[in-house]
């Protein structure tokens, strides 16, 4: 079974320290930095900027140069440039094919008044130890001729990067054919003796409601499509097997003719079966009884006596405890268990982020998945996501690995701790069980298990293991 394992970056604490700036800086040219982050992945320190050129003001025959930069100290490092050029200068670059200032931009865009222009700027570097509490600024040249203001200069981020553990997130297995069933008993009462069924009769319009309302949820989905109706009848010990029999198949084939003519289901729709006699459920409800022959009568169940024998014995040696069953437990024992099967048609994108919020179960958990990859990872809304996934289907050890990996992301260790529980063991589950020690503190439970999911080939682990490292340094 082939798994995709997705991998996101996580930030443990508060590796960065944002200056009380403005939620928007903006430049003299009018470029503006919407958002900036600087995190450490492996040897690298990232670097990511949204940039808004929208309100830019560039002569047609010149160029606004802009020039992201780490500073630290007397260490300064210029990173890669956005060249931001006016209508005749873009049109001598592409003829010339040379810049006149930034020798080897990130980027270079030709102004455009009429829309609005946006950059989402990422560039990665090579690590280096002065670089832990940098201040990532901005400046410009407005000319494009190689003059830079120093008072044109803005600060954006002073961050500490320190090593960002990495958790792995598997995406589900498709699900073609998305199966759903949904269940229930009915307690019909019928005349002694008798198989057919009175619509009228005692507590026959309750029950008859329970099973239209099950069969009228699927039916009137358009989402939905009936595959099989199964039913199972029931009778009580009482009487004779043979007549038990005849009463269990009957009334449960009275049952069936009565579903299928009030919705005009095709007869092989149907799957029924029957227990003549519910030793199953009596056994139950006398071990959970308090008899005074409670233990006989359960040995007595429990033997290879024919079931008139073992009727006939509790009813002659415990009268007054057979009297109780007749009277409270065999009513429960006659019942017929219904089960609806139906399949759930596919969803978009789209359409899955909006039934998540309302009818979460009709979705699968790789469309869950997938509705989660539209978010950006550790935000509420990727966390909802998963969170939701784990409550619809939480026997998964996928559901629980990824609930477990979305909390990660936050920092919500102790919630966390009953999804990796059920996680599993697969390297994922041990990297992220080992990120979850490391964020407590317990490193060499951490280093134990990170070093499973290392040697399993697991990249995210051998980099979290080279982070414990560097954080005892």
């Amino acid at each position: 079974m082939k798994r995709i394992i997705l991998t996101y970056s996580l930030l443990i604490g508060s590796l960065f320290a944002a200056l009380p700036l403005e939620a928007q800086q903006t430049l003299q040219s009018g470029a503006a930095v919407r958002s900036s982050d600087v995190y450490r992945q492996r040897d690298s320190v990232i670097v990511r900027m949204q940039l808004d050129l929208t309100d830019m003001e560039v002569a047609s025959n010149r160029s606004v140069v802009l020039i992201p930069q780490l500073e630290s100290g007397d260490r300064r490092l210029e990173l890669p440039a956005v060249e931001v050029m006016g209508r005749r200068r873009q049109l001598y670059y592409e003829r010339n094919g040379q810049q006149k200032y930034a020798a080897t931009p990130w980027h270079v865009i030709r102004h455009d008044r009429e829309r609005t222009q946006t950059v989402d700027y990422r560039t990665a570097l090579l690590y280096e130890d002065w670089m832990d509490h940098a201040l990532l600024g901005m400046t410009e040249d407005l000319c494009g001729c190689g003059e830079v203001n120093p008072g044109n200069q803005i600060a954006l981020q002073q961050a500490d990067v320190a090593f960002r553990p990495q958790l792995a997130y598997i995406a589900p297995e498709v699900e073609v054919e998305k199966r759903r069933a949904l269940s229930g008993e009915a307690y019909l009462d019928f005349v002694v003796n008798r198989t057919d069924i009175n619509p009228a009769y005692r507590r026959n319009p309750d029950e008859l409601a329970r099973i239209h309302a099950s069969i009228d949820t699927v039916l009137h989905d358009r989402d939905f499509h009936i595959t099989r109706i199964a039913l199972c009848g029931y009778a009580s010990p009482e009487g004779t097997y043979r007549n038990n029999t005849r009463l269990a198949e009957g009334r449960t084939e009275a049952l069936k003719a009565y579903v299928q003519t009030r919705y005009g289901f095709v007869d092989t729709m149907f799957v029924t079966r029957f227990v003549p006699e519910n030793w199953e459920g009596l056994r139950r409800y006398v071990a959970g009884s308090t008899l005074s022959g409670r233990d006989s009568i359960l040995a007595l169940i429990d033997s290879d006596r024919e079931p008139d024998a073992k009727e006939r014995v509790i009813r002659s040696r415990y009268p007054e405890d057979y009297a109780t069953l007749l009277a409270e437990c065999y009513p429960g024992l006659r019942r017929t268990d219904y089960r609806i099967d139906y399949t759930v048609r596919s969803f978009s994108v789209d359409e899955a982020k909006k039934v998540i919020r309302t009818r979460p179960q009709n979705l699968s958990l790789d469309e869950m998945f997938a509705v989660a990859q539209t978010y950006e990872p550790g935000s509420n809304d990727f966390k909802q996501v998963f969170d939701v996934a784990v409550r619809m289907y939480p026997d998964s050890e996928v559901a629980n690995l990824n609930a477990a990996c979305a909390l990660l992301e936050q920092g919500l260790t102790e919630q966390a701790r009953p999804y990796l529980d059920k996680a599993g063991n697969s390297p994922q589950a041990d990297n992220a069980r080992g990120v979850f020690l490391r964020m407590q503190g317990r490193y060499d439970e951490a280093v134990e298990c990170l070093r499973r999911a290392a040697d399993a080939g697991l990249e995210e682990a051998v980099s979290n293991l080279s982070g414990i490292e560097l954080d005892r340094l």
